[in-house]
């Protein structure tokens, strides 16, 4: 599954393949997954104890707040997460006004 990942504040957005299994999703972000729809059909997968582990900043989500922590975007397949395409790979680029890298 392509998915971008971005570890906190300031750094390229990564783009990777993984498995999308629960293990690998929480061994990458680094505990238990919480998740934020966004808009154009994505996911935002995160640490949802970021703000009790001290995590540093990742971006400002219009409805949210600040998402803490490592996180992953997905694209939302209704019951599992799928690939993300290549229009929303642009669109979190521009919305998270980072670059991608491999």
């Amino acid at each position: 599954m392509r998915v971008l990942v971005r570890e906190p504040i300031k750094q390229p957005l990564q783009l990777k393949e993984i498995e999308g299994t629960l293990e690998e999703i929480q061994e990458i972000i680094g505990g238990n997954m919480e998740i934020v729809p966004m808009m154009q059909g994505l996911l935002c997968i995160y640490n949802g104890e970021g703000e009790m582990k001290g995590l540093e900043r990742n971006f400002f989500h219009d409805y949210d707040g600040w998402i803490l922590g490592t996180v992953i975007f997905v694209s939302d397949g209704g019951e599992e997460f799928r690939s993300l395409t290549d229009s929303q790979i642009t669109f979190i680029k521009e919305y998270i006004g980072s670059p991608v890298v491999q």
